[in-house]
């Protein structure tokens, strides 16, 4: 715990919990530093012969001078979300878990909550949603082109994984708020954002995010295992391999520049980030991100070491291009649904969008890297009126289920209130149009023709040019005016190395590599084309859900792990396994003996508010193990050494 303390006092001050308007500019910092090693002959012989190589197809000379070497179950390379959460899970499973982070503190990229289909926090509210619905607008979102069956695990294991993450942040003191979505029936955003604050390492280091707060508490749980190391400041440089080709460890450099071997016998798991701060994968993969006004995150390690050490060991890339996770408050917090006008002073979309849309819609439509929203003095009632029928992230504000939008634009009103005396920059207000105008980067004569137009179309309550929804419709006529900067910021590219739906890196053939793992952003096929926000969180959920998971899958067979798995799911499984194997009726007879006795024995934070687990001392049975693996695929039975663990889990 000394360690982690440590780090977090040396924590970058830009990683707290609330980000201002003048946090986020400040945060336009443009780094690149992609990852990589010397070039081996036969790829220096490429280049004289004018062939260009990209880093990760070059894999650099084998590192040969370890000065020290470390033996472990499990390394995990990245401690943000997904590498801390999959360690704590591994860890607590009894496995020895090495975990290794380039910097000298965690360094996750996110600031906020995390997403989850359902909850317990979600039932206190008496919040449910379509399952099926919810998986399709994701699926379509990502234009069809993300893998189904991963995304749909996310599904079954969402609930499980946050109702585990709120009893672990419930020990250390804190508290969960869900936040309100969007009532837009185009761009919908479900009431399911978890955000996690008050604990007891939060208010020790005032510094830290949200999404943060949890990577320590991660940590600090693992500690308490006995089995657990981080390493700070010791980047990965290369993975180690045998000779099958089979992923045995990875080498990393410490603080004296000397090389470490960490030899992983149950396997090596990247969750390294993604490419926000290599420009070599952007232009390759996520050219649009070039588009942006700034890069968000101050995290600026995120530069594709993980994605260059897959490649190098033969590990494939999602096709291209990779989704981007965009926000368009690079400059001011807050434009609503009103009138966006662009340098050219010309209206180019309909404004009354989700947050992806209005970033793509500023850089391709508007053709520039920002443009301004126009609104009067009646913005407040306006937005409030509006958030009957649309809102979400910026548009309307994190504010719990339960509070009214009235709230949400008070809230903003006071954000632009502040936003005009403290960054003019990006806030401005006049008593006329033309005074208003003439503090834009606009053509002021043709601004002032576009608002006129705009009047126009709100009179007559259709929108003939761009067709926004007529209940979005606010003219701007009563002074003050108002003009807020909506500029685009990258957030995170959220595609990646190529996996299977069991997180095992895969090669072009799509066959695994054995010992070689990766969750997270420097992970793929979660996501394709674009960033689905109709579940809000969703990359924080994914991280949370791979973590766990994975790191219950590594812990393997003998290690006796308890999970909570609601019962009628539990029966299903067990019904399923005696058809699938009639041979191992006598088993599947004494499991569901002990399924009542075992559901009362468990404690209710352990077992969760409707679940229960349940562990038989049974010998192996291999035969049984296999079958299921092989046909019962959504309801896995698993048969471990000398326990039997029945999940919806896949977690072989």
């Amino acid at each position: 715990m000394e360690e982690l303390k440590k780090g977090i006092s040396r924590r970058n001050l830009l990683k707290g919990a609330t980000l201002s308007a003048a946090g986020v500019a400040a945060l336009g910092m443009f780094g690149c530093s992609p990852a990589g090693g010397s070039s081996s002959s036969s790829s220096k012989a490429d280049a004289a012969a004018g062939e260009k190589k990209h880093t990760w197809e070059v894999a650099p000379e084998a590192i040969t001078d370890i000065a020290e070497t470390v033996e472990t179950e499990v390394l995990v390379i990245g401690a943000g979300y997904s590498g801390t959460c999959c360690a704590l899970n591994a860890a607590q499973n009894g496995v020895k878990v090495t975990l290794v982070e380039k910097d000298g503190v965690p360094n996750g990229h996110g600031v906020g909550g995390t997403g989850a289909i359902a909850s317990k926090a979600l039932d206190a509210l008496d919040i449910h949603f379509d399952k099926s619905i919810e998986m399709e607008r994701w699926v379509s979102t990502c234009g069809s082109r993300c893998r189904e069956s991963l995304v749909a695990k996310w599904f079954r294991e969402s609930e499980r994984c946050m109702n585990w993450l709120l009893d672990l942040a419930e020990s250390d003191g804190a508290k969960c708020m869900v936040t309100v979505g969007s009532n837009s029936t185009v761009h919908p955003e479900i009431d399911c954002y978890h955000m996690i604050f008050g604990g007891n390492l939060a208010k020790e280091n005032e510094a830290i995010s949200i999404a943060t707060y949890i990577e320590y508490l991660f940590i600090a749980k693992a500690e308490e295992t006995g089995n657990f190391e981080l390493v700070y400041n010791m980047p990965a440089q290369q993975l180690v391999t045998n000779d099958k080709g089979e992923v045995t460890g990875a080498i990393c450099k410490n603080e004296e520049g000397k090389y470490v071997q960490y030899n992983a016998s149950k396997g090596v798991v990247l969750a390294t980030g993604d490419v926000s701060y290599n420009d070599e994968y952007i232009n390759e993969f996520a050219p649009i991100a070039n588009k942006v006004m700034t890069r968000l995150c101050s995290d600026q390690g995120n530069t594709g070491d993980g994605h260059n050490m897959a490649a190098w060991v033969g590990g494939a890339f999602q096709d291209g291009p990779w989704p981007t996770m965009m926000h368009p408050q690079a400059a001011a917090m807050y434009h609503g649904p009103f009138l966006f006008v662009n340098p050219k002073g010309k209206r180019f979309m309909n404004e009354a969008t989700w947050v992806q849309g209005k970033c793509v819609g500023t850089m391709v439509n508007g053709g520039d890297d920002h443009c301004w929203s126009i609104f009067d003095s009646n913005f407040e009632a306006d937005n409030t009126a509006s958030l009957e029928f649309g809102g979400g992230m910026f548009w309307d504000s994190f504010r719990a289920v339960g509070t009214t939008a009235a709230d949400a634009s008070a809230s903003h009103a006071k954000t632009v209130k502040e936003g005009v005396e403290k960054t003019p920059d990006n806030y401005k207000v006049a008593d006329t149009i033309d005074e208003l105008l003439k503090q834009l980067d606009v053509d002021v004569d043709e601004a002032k023709k576009t608002i006129e137009r705009y009047n126009e179309i709100c009179k007559k309550g259709e929108d003939t040019d761009f067709y926004k929804e007529s209940h979005f419709l606010f003219p701007i006529e009563q002074g003050p005016f108002y003009a807020t900067k909506v500029a685009p910021g990258l957030l995170a590219v959220v595609g990646g190395i190529a996996i299977s739906d069991n997180f095992e890196v895969v090669n072009a053939e799509g066959e695994p590599i054995k010992g070689l793992y990766a969750i997270g952003n420097c992970s793929g096929n979660m996501y394709a084309y674009d960033y689905p926000i109709n579940v809000q969180g969703n990359s924080h959920g994914r991280c949370l859900v791979e973590g766990k998971c994975l790191g219950e899958q590594l812990a393997g067979p003998g290690r006796g792990q308890q999970i909570a798995v609601a019962p009628e799911i539990l029966l299903q499984q067990l019904d399923l396994a005696r058809q699938h194997d009639p041979g191992e009726a006598d088993l599947v007879a004494r499991a569901q003996q002990k399924l009542p006795a075992a559901k009362a024995r468990l404690p209710r934070r352990q077992a969760g508010e409707n679940g229960c687990g349940l562990v038989l001392r049974q010998p192996r049975k291999q035969r049984a193990r296999g079958k299921c693996r092989k046909n019962l695929h959504k309801f896995q039975l698993l048969c471990w050494k000398n326990n039997i663990l029945f999940s919806d889990s896949i977690l072989y």
